[in-house]
This record gives structure tokens, C-alpha cells and sequence, in this order.
């Protein structure tokens, strides 16, 4: 994924955590707009301080929790080894940027500091761009420190320019004209988002095993003080184009929780979702903090999967005769699975995943709640739960 796929991944960062901005730190003396580091909030009564975590990664579009008033660092990893600098933008309601070396394994690495991490927005997201020059070192686009813009080489479009120096975007969006700036034809330089989650204490899900649509039990532990109120969102992860009335019962559903007192900073929270309604797919699991001063969430996938009916109903049967197909052998044997995804059609002899099949494929979804997948010859190789992902290709 490239810095210009960042539209679609909007949609998915609709239901995970309230995210916030902040600032990169230890900035270099010349050719920067550093931006001061606020002091250090006071800490919140009844919340734990966080055990340090493995440092993590920039990832395209991944969302990192950064907790206020704690050191963070990301480290990077640069595509081409000829590459010894890279250039790091952080927006977050201003630009700034910072020189950073490549280590001679090809990875770098930025740290916030308590200060900064402290002042993280609540209001609205930040943005870390990782700008990978053409090698060895030439940047197509830069911070002008004295004025405060950004400017670019003579191939990147004016309008362009002049929507990342538009002040009133929030950072979200004013990434995305930075990705296609850094990213014009002719500037052999690409970029790699991701995005900060500003939070005031720790928080995590237990793994949630498959079940029926019911009753979903979401619990974890967290630092938040006892008697936090929890929102719990559950919504599908294969988002689709939808009629005006649409019916969303079928693919979201919510939840509360109150976190209770446990063992000294480790806290518990339990609470469940009605999902009687869902059809069957997979599904983000939101947990957030209903308490605005005291940030804090967490997200993982859960496989909601409907009972196959005992007797399959009526359903749009297929006039074969009308077709130029070849007779299907069908496997009553093979167990049906969830698909990774919606479908891919991939050359033959290059699917990695079950989602992805090979031209000429033959799919039939039956009244049985089961689409089987035949190659040309008719053969089943392949038997998948008629979900929210098998509707899209």
C-alpha cells in the first residue's frame, strides 16, 4: 500500500480509538521548524503508569496508542539501502519535519518525549509521514523554514502544494495531499504513514473466539480507574456501498461496560453486545472510554458465524440448461470457512489466501447458507460461509 491508498483506510479508522496529535522531539539545529514541547501534564489520579511495550513500527495507515506523559519511540525501515537520510513530518494542526539518519541495517528511529506526549490532542488525530528520497538523499519536497510552507521540485502540481498549506485541514486529510505530493510522477520519492493515539491509560480485549450470532462477551483488563464508563462498538469489517434506509442492525451493534477495581493498577471490565442480528462475517471489536478526560481504547477482530439452517429455505435456483457451464461436482464432505477477505480474481497458480481464486472460477452460493467454488472443470476446491465478505468483489 502507498501513501496514496490512505482514502480507503478512513473508513476503517471511523470505529477504532479517539485518536490524537503530537510532537517529534530531539529535532536537529538546522533546516527544521521544530515545534516546543509543552510541559508535562500532572498525573491522572487512580491511573497506573503502563508497562514499556516493544518498540513499535511505522505501518501504512496503523494507528499506535501513545500513552501521555510516557517516552514513545517508532522506528522505520527505508526500502532501499541506498538511502541514508530520511525526512519525518509531523502535522498535528502545524508542519514540522526533522532529518533523521538510516542505520546501516536500513531501519531509523524518532522519539517523543514525556513533555510532548503529555500535550497529545484529544480533539483530533496526528500524522508521522516517513519520506524516502531518491537515492542517495534528494527530497522532491521540503519545509521552508522561513516561511513555513511546504515546497516542492518543479514537478509537483502548484494545487497540490496549496492544499497541504491549507491551515483548516485537519491532519488526516492534509496527509493525504502531502502523500500525493511526495509521491508525484517524476520524484522517484514515497512516503509511509501512520497515524497516534493519544491515551491517559492502558487498555486491552480478551480474544473472543468464532460464535453464533447472540450474545457477544467483550472483557479485558485496564489502568482506568474503577467506575470508568466503557462504550463497546462491534461493526463489520467489509464495508460496502448501502441503499439511503439501509438496514445496519445487520452489520453493527453496541455495548457498555464499567470498569471495576482489581489488583493495584490492573483493573477489569466485562460486558456484552447483542448480536442477534448480524449476519455473518468478520468484525471489528471497539473498546473506548466513555470518560473524555481519561482516554483510552482498544481493537481486535472477532468471527461472528450463523448456524447453517437444518433445512435449507427457498432461494433464486439457477436454470443450468441456460448456461455454457460444465456439469459441478460438489464435495458434501468439505467444511465451509470465512473468508479472508471479499473476493479476488487472481491468474491461476498465484492465490496466497482463500479469497483470492483463479480466473474462470465458477461460484454458486446455495440456499444452504454455503457458495462453493468449482474451477473450470467443474471440480469443487473450495467451500465458504455466504458472510459479509463473499457479497464483495
Amino acid at each position: 500500500m502507498t501513501c496514496l491508498d490512505r482514502r480507503y483506510s478512513l473508513l476503517l479508522l471511523a470505529i477504532l480509538l479517539i485518536v490524537s496529535a503530537g510532537c517529534i522531539t530531539a529535532w536537529p539545529s538546522s533546516n527544521t521548524t521544530p515545534l516546543a514541547a509543552a510541559p508535562a501534564a500532572s498525573p491522572q489520579a487512580g491511573v497506573a503508569t503502563a508497562t514499556v511495550s516493544p518498540v513499535p513500527t511505522f505501518s501504512d495507515h496503523g494507528s499506535l496508542n501513545v500513552l501521555r506523559g510516557e517516552p514513545f519511540t517508532v522506528t522505520g525501515t527505508v526500502p532501499n539501502r541506498a538511502i541514508t537520510m530520511v525526512q519525518v513530518w509531523l502535522l498535528n494542526g502545524s508542519i514540522s519535519t526533522i532529518l533523521e539518519p538510516v542505520m546501516p541495517d536500513g531501519t531509523f528511529r524518532i522519539t517523543l518525549d514525556s513533555g510532548v506526549t503529555s500535550a497529545l490532542s484529544r480533539n483530533f488525530t496526528s500524522a508521522i509521514v516517513a519520506q524516502y528520497p531518491s537515492p542517495p538523499d534528494q527530497f522532491a519536497v521540503n519545509l521552508d523554514p522561513a516561511s513555513g510552507h511546504v515546497v516542492g521540485s518543479s514537478v509537483i502540481p502548484a494545487r497540490i502544494l496549496t492544499e497541504v498549506n491549507d491551515k483548516q485541514y485537519y491532519p488526516t486529510t492534509q496527509e493525504d495531499f502531502l502523500g500525493q505530493a511526495i509521491e508525484s510522477p517524476g520524484t522517484n520519492n514515497s512516503c509511509i504513514i501512520t497515524f497516534l493515539n493519544g491515551i491517559d491509560a492502558t487498555l486491552d480485549i480478551t480474544p473472543i473466539p468464532p460464535g453464533s450470532p447472540g450474545t457477544m462477551t467483550v472483557s479485558g483488563n485496564t489502568s482506568l480507574p474503577a467506575g470508568t464508563p466503557l462504550s463497546i462498538g462491534v461493526g463489520t469489517v467489509s464495508f460496502h456501498p448501502t441503499s439511503k434506509n439501509y438496514d445496519f442492525s445487520h452489520e453493527s451493534a453496541e455495548g457498555s461496560a464499567v470498569v471495576t477495581a482489581g489488583p493495584v493498577g490492573i483493573n477489569h471490565y466485562y460486558g456484552t453486545v447483542d448480536t442477534s442480528r448480524l449476519n455473518t462475517g468478520k468484525y471489528f471489536v471497539a473498546v473506548n472510554s466513555g470518560n473524555q478526560s481519561l482516554q483510552a481504547g482498544a481493537t481486535i477482530y472477532a468471527d461472528v458465524i450463523a448456524p447453517l439452517p437444518a433445512q435449507p429455505g427457498p432461494g433464486n435456483y439457477i436454470n443450468w440448461s441456460a448456461l455454457a457451464l460444465p456439469t459441478l461436482a460438489t464435495n458434501e464432505t468439505m467444511a465451509p470457512v470465512l473468508l479472508a477477505g471479499e473476493w479476488t480474481i487472481v491468474p491461476p497458480g498465484t492465490s496466497t489466501q482463500d479469497n483470492e481464486v483463479p480466473y474462470g472460477s465458477i461460484i454458486d452460493c446455495a440456499p444452504d447458507g454455503i457458495c462453493r467454488v468449482y474451477d473450470q472443470a467443474g471440480v469443487q476446491f473450495l467451500a465458504v460461509y455466504n458472510s459479509n465478505e463473499e457479497h464483495m468483489m
